[in-house]
């Protein structure tokens, strides 16, 4: 029986700016070289043997030379790997893109344009692919005939994004029914960087394995790549974290608390006790909520302050709300009686949660409005 094994990864985007990490930035982006280095490491100690990069493998379609360089090398030095490579809408087909670059190491093929396929020699598989010539691609790149129904292995590495049937993208519409139709038995998608499981469409195995770092805190959690084996109708796929850093989203009560010093405190402790010894290695994007005396309203930029040293990369949102007695105040005649009584009859006429939930924050922050507690905190 055929079989191969394989690596699935995506959405590497090296060479992004990430401005948003500050001086953090240019770290960050060395450190997704160094995760790509990985996973080239252990393509060559797991005995790989196709490697598939399924698009926005660079930023751009014009990364830095420095990059770009770094990349042909580390490849060049797994050669009894296969590396197929679909380029993505970040990083399409172009004439002044590195994909156009004749030094490619020998044992890369790149997809470039339309839906194609190459053979490898004595391994009974063939690879299929395309790749995007410009931003946008609006008709499907996965074929519609399906692949020669014969003993071969047939993979398929593609950028696109997965839609409902007649659904429409802007970025190469995959539909079940093609996937189903396609004759393949295995095939590994990009351009969504939050990973699915291992999916079917007929006999077709599918999947989005994510990107291997996340760039923001719309990319939470633990990210990595696919592993394993793929045999005629069957894939024995895992998935494998790589990624050096984690970006994370964590909720802190630091009621009671009356100082930024006790609040950064009540926010380590808290981080040491969810995430163990490697807790300071990871992004944080911090909320804090709970019940505060009116004394005092977190200062973001003042918690952060106090965590800078602790912590790789902190981001601080206050959600505390007052500690107040809204009956009492609601029944005061002054102006931030009448504001009371208002939000109040707003909060139990809301329809659903997240209305009224809008409505006790924006209560909460009159209230700090009330007594000068409001400050330009970060969000």
């Amino acid at each position: 029986m055929n079989k191969i094994k394989i690596l699935h990864c995506a959405d590497l985007h090296l060479g992004a700016e990430l401005s948003s990490l500050g001086s953090k930035a240019g770290q960050r982006r060395e450190e997704m070289l160094m995760t790509f280095d990985g996973i080239v490491s252990i393509c060559r100690k797991e005995n790989v043997e196709l490697l598939l990069i399924a698009g926005d493998f660079f930023e751009s379609t014009g990364p830095d030379s420095v990059v770009v360089r770094s990349v042909k090398k580390a490849l060049s030095e797994i050669p009894e790997t296969a590396v197929a490579i679909a380029p993505g809408n970040h990083d399409y087909v172009s004439l002044d893109s590195p994909y156009a670059d004749q030094d490619w190491p020998e044992n890369v093929h790149i997809f470039q344009s339309g839906f194609d396929c190459f053979e490898l020699p004595g391994k009974g598989v063939r690879v299929w692919g395309a790749g995007f010539t410009g931003t946008y691609v609006t008709e499907p790149l996965l074929g519609e005939s399906g692949a020669p129904e014969d003993d071969l292995l047939n993979i398929c590495v593609l950028h696109g994004d997965l839609v409902a049937e007649n659904q429409s993208s802007n970025y190469n519409p995959v539909t079940p029914s093609r996937i189903r139709f396609s004759g393949m038995d295995y095939l590994a998608l990009g351009h969504i960087h939050m990973r699915t499981e291992i999916l079917h469409s007929g006999k077709t195995a599918y999947a989005y394995c994510g990107c291997p770092e996340g760039r923001g805190f719309d990319e939470l959690g633990e990210k990595g790549v696919y592993i394993g084996t793929v045999m005629k109708d069957r894939a024995e796929l895992a998935f494998r974290p790589v990624c050096r850093r984690k970006n994370l989203e964590v909720r802190v009560d630091i009621g009671g608390v009356s100082a930024n010093n006790e609040a950064a405190a009540v926010v380590l402790h808290t981080l040491q006790q969810q995430f163990g010894e490697t807790y300071a290695d990871n992004l944080y994007k911090i909320i804090l909520e709970g019940a505060l005396d009116v004394s005092y309203s977190p200062d973001c930029t003042g918690v952060a302050a106090r965590l800078e040293n602790e912590l790789y990369y902190v981001k601080i949102k206050d959600e505390t709300h007052l500690q107040a007695d809204l009956g009492a105040l609601s029944r005061e005649t002054s102006l931030k009686g009448i504001f009371v009584r208002r939000m109040l009859e707003k909060i139990n006429a809301a329809s659903g949660e997240p209305q009224k939930e809008q409505c006790r924050r924006a209560l909460d922050i009159g209230l700090k409005a009330f007594d000068s507690e409001v400050k330009r905190n970060e969000n």
